[in-house]
């Protein structure tokens, strides 16, 4: 019997920028994920702290504009409010938070093929980008990048 996944392991990501909106190159570089079928964007939301304080929240099926219109969210709603208060709980007013909840497409089929050799992943865990470079540079001896 074969374990045939509709959807592989999610991931959400949490991205601080300044401004109003995040950079059209981060939603490009999504929208080229995409397409390329290695992720699937399930849920994309944006959120602003105004100067006032306030919060402003977009659902990105309720954006039509640029790249975002191009994406199919297959799973909207995936992010909560809750998720929502977390991630903009620590932004400084002018900023905003994306929040992102991927599928990792490559992840099914490891899952899938996992369960059907009888076996169950039980922990995943991701080393940040930044960390993994900054370690690598140590290591090799080298000074680490800066943060851009």
């Amino acid at each position: 019997m074969s374990a045939e996944f509709a959807f592989g392991p999610v991931e959400v990501f949490v991205v601080e920028f300044d401004g109003d909106a995040p950079d059209a190159g981060v939603l490009a570089a999504v929208a080229d994920l995409a397409v390329s079928d290695t992720v699937r964007v399930l849920d994309l939301v944006i959120a602003v702290r105004r100067s006032d304080d306030s919060v402003q929240i977009t659902e990105m099926r309720e954006s039509a504009s640029g790249v975002i219109s191009e994406l199919v969210m297959d799973l909207e709603g995936v992010i909560g409010e809750d998720d929502i208060a977390e991630a903009i709980a620590e932004t400084p007013a002018g900023s905003g938070v994306a929040i992102l909840a991927l599928e990792m497409r490559w992840a099914r089929t490891l899952a899938s093929r996992v369960a059907d050799a009888g076996g169950r992943v039980v922990r995943a865990e991701r080393i940040p980008a930044p960390v993994v470079n900054e370690l690598v540079a140590l290591a090799l001896g080298a000074p680490a990048q800066e943060e851009v």
